[in-house]
């Protein structure tokens, strides 16, 4: 016999999250504050108690939730298999099953009704009406999260606190920050560390505000604006060492089969290239190809700014076609929504507006205000159109098969079939006729099976495009603020 399913959720919570969450909440400052007054350890055992309790929390709730909805799932694949079975033997010509009466059938259907309903309501999917409980006795429950952190299994969380680095940026300060520093651990350690260990800007300005509003009167102004300044450096050097470790970066490496990258990564930014390196090194290896097929050298800086352009540029594509979806109201119904594939050849966004009319979206997120080319929307528009007709066709194919009774839209059928005809159309213009009148033939026939050329610009600069573009029918719709750029040099 199995014991219950665990899934450890709780592993996947960021210490940088937990910590910024527990100095937004009064009550969890309080709770720290409490564990520092009764432990030699003081603020740092504190933080790792209340880390260490999260995530066992977090990871007993992600069982029991995950172990219930499994379970659910379970039933619900038995129910359908008995249904799918009881209605294949009366389709194919057969009485009920031996044993099966009429009634039986809407039984398992108000059965599958129920638990699908309560499959999607989170905390009643658990523990239906009844309080939530992790353990029969919750004393118990308390003195195996306390032994389990005494033991070693919490005490450090996903990070080791790094005081080390600390102390190591204390000793290189001038002599005179290091004395406010002392005076303040003298007067107010607490709130001393507070400041220090603030994971948030937010957290890091009450922290302190309270330090210095506590120190009034016997610091002078200068030793609190040295002490500030400390504050900020001790602060800087423990994120980080909390980001990366020796024996995280040691880990890292080891991962690592290429001896150039893994000399990169090794004098690499902590910020930046070792942080790809432990979080995704599939991507990072993929980007270090890259960059050598270009003939770039060897050299860590070149590499990082190599990576910085390219994680700048993917990240304003997403965040692009995912607020050019949520902005454009008049469209009522995507049929090829925003992903995170933005490298991927094609149309970005598909749509049918209010009025019926296809827009065909593609989003330039980029520094530049003007747009002069847009392959998806002008050279490749017969091939995209060609490409996402067919895929929207195998999706409802897909549908059809999966569920015989679906039934697709009208307007998804109808849109469908008018950019096939548009794009048949299309590849005869550009097969025939004058090309100077091509773009006013092209932009009529996507007109008469009413179409719509667009081009967003959610996460960047763009505010106009070319008069050959604007020929072809295409249009700039702005859909978020633009993203404000550095001032030109002689401006």
């Amino acid at each position: 016999m199995t014991g219950p399913r665990r899934f450890r959720a709780g592993r996947f919570l960021d210490a940088a999250a937990v910590h910024a969450a527990a100095d937004a909440n009064p009550r969890l400052r309080r709770f720290m504050r409490t564990i520092a007054e009764h432990s030699e350890a003081g603020e740092v055992r504190s933080r790792r108690l209340l880390e260490h309790l999260i995530r066992r929390i977090v990871d007993d709730v992600g069982d029991l939730h995950l172990g219930n909805a499994l379970n659910r799932l379970e039933r619900i694949a038995v129910l359908r298999d008995n249904i799918a079975a009881i209605l294949d033997h009366v389709l194919e010509g057969g009485t009920l099953p031996e044993g099966v009466r009429v009634a039986t059938l809407g039984e398992y259907f108000e059965q599958l009704s129920t638990e699908m309903r309560e499959l999607s309501r989170p905390r009643e999917g658990i523990v239906g009406d009844a309080p939530l409980r992790l353990a029969d006795d919750a004393g118990a429950y308390a003195d195996s999260l306390l032994r389990e952190f005494d033991g070693g299994g919490g005490a450090a969380g996903r990070h080791v606190e790094p005081a080390a680095i600390v102390g190591d940026a204390f000793r290189a300060m001038p002599a005179d920050r290091q004395a406010a520093l002392r005076r303040a651990a003298e007067l107010e350690p607490a709130a001393l560390w507070r400041a220090v260990a603030a994971e948030s800007e937010a957290g890091k300005r009450a922290a302190v505000a309270d330090l210095q509003t506590r120190l009034g009167g016997r610091l002078t102004p200068d030793e609190l604006a040295r002490l500030r300044t400390a504050v900020d450096d001790l602060g800087r050097a423990r994120s980080r060492g909390l980001q990366m470790s020796d024996a995280r970066l040691a880990d890292a490496l080891a991962r690592i089969d290429d001896p150039d990258l893994r000399a990169v990564v090794a004098s690499g930014d902590v910020w930046l290239t070792q942080q790809l390196a432990v979080h995704n090194p599939e991507a990072l290896a993929t980007l270090w190809r890259r960059f050598r097929q270009r003939g770039r050298a060897d050299d860590g800086p070149g590499f990082r700014r190599y990576l910085r352009h390219d994680m700048v540029t993917y990240g304003r594509g997403v965040l692009g076609e995912y607020s050019a979806a949520f902005s454009l109201s008049s469209i009522e119904l995507f049929l090829k929504g925003p992903d995170a594939n933005v490298k991927l050849a094609g149309t970005d966004l598909v749509g049918i507006g209010h009025d019926g009319w296809v827009w065909l979206v593609d989003d330039k997120s980029h520094r530049a205000a003007s747009v002069s080319g847009v392959g998806a929307l002008t050279d490749n528009l017969v091939v995209n159109l060609r490409r996402d007709a067919a895929d929207f066709r195998e999706a409802i194919a897909r549908l059809q098969r999966d569920d015989p009774g679906f039934t697709p839209d009208p307007r998804i059928l109808d849109a469908i079939s008018r950019m096939e005809d548009a794009a048949a159309e299309i590849d005869r213009i550009n097969r025939r006729g004058s090309a100077s009148t091509r773009p006013a033939r092209i932009s009529a026939a996507l007109a008469e099976r009413r179409l719509r050329l667009r081009v967003t610009s959610a996460a960047g600069e763009v505010r106009e495009i070319t008069q050959a573009l604007r020929d072809l029918g295409l249009a700039v719709e702005p859909t978020g603020t633009p993203v404000p750029q550095p001032p030109t040099k002689g401006r």
